[in-house]
């Protein structure tokens, strides 16, 4: 394949140069064919290797892109996440320094367009609009589903099917020490400094009053705290008030799985505070495995000299796969918080009801230093 010629640019940036083109060969062909970029004209700003008008955002999926020019800036809408250096920004503004920065864009499940603008180091700017389809988001119900299907599934091999079932406390039961060891190894598989917290209060060893898998990723704040959490054990058979059951699918194993899947996505994501994934146990016997990390003194536990920013609790999840909009497109995953304030209103914000029964109910301290 003969190249076409050699543009001539600048000594000085002349190694960039080239390499952005070399990395743009390959999506456009070969170098002097019609597609590729004009001859003297800098390549600014780049979505997964491509310029950004050729790119379709994918919601839910990652994107990563490339701002070049030391004063630029990058300016994203409420709807989209920006990341740089595996940080998320809040105000989804991010400024050049040096000659470039590298980060990802994540578009949330409810976007239908994008408007992204780039603002240059003399206060003028670009506007780019760019198209949006449905993609598999990093949190998504078919993989919830299919890890649902595998702890809850009964088989005569249950390296094939998980049988994670039978989780409640106590008596001893092996079946829950067998479903907390492979929780544990789930997170520890993920990198996460994953511990086992065991408490006993009884004076018999054998029947723990909690165990519970707590998970921490350190954050670049050290003085804050925050985390999210769902129990993982179940009602006992005859228990209140349904009669128990052997699987839990609802209470509590699609929160377990939540948190599961929510440990996976967070692996790529730099936090801000100390932050701790937790699968409790004991809470169908009155919340004992969360009381226990919060009101023990150990190294893993919820430590007192430390803001506590916030908790959320994964608890009877339900998600809206394999069901589809009339339009055939996925339902995007959803937050819902019942009973609502008002049952004429099917639907309340989360974090409305979350300050509300933490604040005003619980009289929860929101910083425990």
């Amino acid at each position: 394949m003969m190249l076409g010629p050699i543009m001539q640019v600048k000594r000085a940036s002349k190694g960039l140069f080239l390499v952005t083109l070399m990395l743009l060969a390959s999506l456009s062909g070969c170098f002097g064919e019609d597609e590729a970029v004009q001859e003297g004209v800098p390549i600014v700003f780049q979505i997964d290797y491509q310029m950004p008008e050729d790119v379709v955002l994918r919601s839910g999926e990652w994107h990563e892109f490339q701002l070049l020019g030391n004063g630029r800036a990058i300016s994203v809408p409420t709807d989209v996440m920006l990341f740089v250096d595996g940080y998320i920004i809040p105000n989804g503004y991010a400024a050049v320094e040096g000659e470039s920065i590298n980060g990802k864009l994540l578009l949330t499940p409810y976007v239908d367009e994008v408007k992204l603008t780039i603002v240059h180091d003399d206060g003028t700017g670009d506007t780019y609009e760019l198209a949006v389809t449905n993609g598999t988001p990093i949190v998504n119900g078919k993989e919830w589903m299919d890890k649902m299907e595998y702890i809850t599934n009964v088989c005569p091999d249950t390296t094939q099917c998980g049988g994670y079932i039978n989780r409640w406390m106590g008596s001893p039961n092996p079946a829950f020490e067998r479903a907390a060891s492979f929780f544990q190894g789930h997170f520890e598989g993920l990198g996460y400094e994953t511990h086992i917290l065991r408490v006993f209060d009884h004076g018999n060893p054998a029947e723990p009053e909690s165990l519970n898998v707590i998970a921490w990723k350190r954050g670049r704040d050290a003085s804050c705290v925050q985390g999210m959490g769902g129990h993982m054990d179940i009602m006992f058979p005859g228990g209140p008030p349904g009669g128990g059951t052997y699987e839990g699918a609802y209470d509590n194993t699609g929160g377990t799985v939540s948190m599961m899947l929510f440990a996976k996505a967070f692996v790529d994501i730099e936090v801000e505070c100390d932050t701790f994934l937790a699968l409790w146990s004991s809470e169908e016997e009155g919340l004992r495995g969360s009381n226990a990390f919060a009101n023990n003194e150990c190294d893993y536990c919820l430590p007192t000299d430390k803001e506590l920013r916030f908790y959320i609790n994964m608890d009877m999840m339900g998600i809206s796969y394999p069901a589809v909009k009339p339009t055939g497109e996925p339902y995007p995953y959803h937050a819902w918080s019942g009973p609502d304030f008002d049952p004429d209103v099917q639907d309340v914000e989360i974090t409305t009801v979350l300050d509300h029964v933490h604040r005003n109910i619980l009289e929860a301290p929101m910083d425990l230093r």
